[in-house]
């Protein structure tokens, strides 16, 4: 056999080779759709969320004017911003690297069903304008790349698209509300004052770079403790059978300052089963259960160490 038919039978067997993959290969990476969601974000008023950790549980995340409530059968809030606008950029543009399934006998494998998937609807005013399935997470360790599948909701195919769609989309309920508790610039602050059962109340008060309570120096190093400490303070857990017609508040502290609204924290009931609400969270009660922000944000006067100096 001479070269020119050895190359010709190597090109032969390398056309068949070809066309076998493009045409029957399972993971079929051609003659794909190029953009599988594509919106203006601007136009959107709504999206209908169906996550997996719900069980099925819908919920609607509304824009009204400038702001973005969420709701469900029960309770309509404000929107968690942070996460509405994750979603929102992911929509913009949704494009597949890979055609991995071809029919429902796949579905289950790559995580788009009913049951294991999160769906994803999107609106303007009442024309939808996306609606598709979020499935399983694949991480490969080889080119440490992220991707998510996706399965449009009216097709069967299913696709790889790049990122973390399977996080940004499966969010329970409560993750999508706003958990906005305690905010301050610790250099606009000039007083906090501190309310509490029978007469362990007192305030904090800043003269030039100094804080003072009862006449008496306060040890810097624990103020700034905790400031830093109460700066982090976010409870996870809502309650909302809760209300505070006729209640008195247990606890308070009000941080007061320059540059800013004075900001609230009230705290109901015992230690125990304390209800906490924040002035910039005005619908908003939460449990105290999830992180320990009663030992944070009510602190004893005694944890200052204002015995350090008398004030001139």
């Amino acid at each position: 056999m001479n070269r020119n038919r050895i190359l010709l039978l190597v090109f032969g067997i390398l056309l068949l080779v070809f066309l076998w993959n493009y045409f029957f290969s399972s993971n079929e990476s051609r003659n794909f759709k190029e953009t599988l969601v594509e919106v203006d974000t601007t136009q959107i008023t709504r999206i209908t969320l169906t996550p997996r950790e719900s069980n099925g549980d819908s919920f609607d995340i509304t824009k009204t004017g400038s702001t973005w409530e969420v709701s469900d059968a029960t309770v309509k809030d404000e929107a968690d911003i942070g996460v509405v606008r994750g979603m929102l950029s992911s929509v913009v543009k949704i494009t597949p690297k890979r055609l991995v399934a071809k029919s429902e006998k796949k579905w289950a494998q790559y995580e788009v069903n009913d049951s294991l998937g999160s769906r994803v609807k999107v609106y303007n005013g009442d024309e939808s304008v996306a609606d598709f399935i979020v499935g399983k997470f694949n991480f490969q360790q080889n080119t440490r790349s992220m991707s998510t599948f996706v399965r449009l909701a009216e097709e069967e195919e299913v696709y790889s698209v790049e990122g973390f769609l399977s996080s940004t989309f499966n969010q329970s309920f409560s993750n999508l509300r706003d958990k906005t508790f305690l905010k301050f610039n610790t250099d606009d602050l000039t007083s906090v004052r501190f309310q509490y059962p029978a007469d362990s109340s007192f305030t904090l008060n800043k003269i030039g770079d100094t804080w003072i309570v009862n006449e008496g120096v306060v040890d810097s190093t624990a103020v700034q403790t905790f400031f830093n400490s109460v700066q982090s303070v976010t409870p996870r857990e809502f309650n909302d059978t809760f209300s505070a017609s006729g209640s008195v508040a247990s606890y308070q502290v009000a941080f007061e300052g320059n540059n800013m609204n004075t900001v609230t924290i009230k705290g109901f009931g015992s230690p125990e089963n304390l209800i906490l609400h924040s002035s910039l969270n005005e619908n908003a009660y939460f449990k105290n259960n999830a992180t320990p922000v009663f030992e944070k944000l009510f602190i004893s006067l005694e944890s200052l160490n204002t015995t350090i100096a008398e004030y001139p």
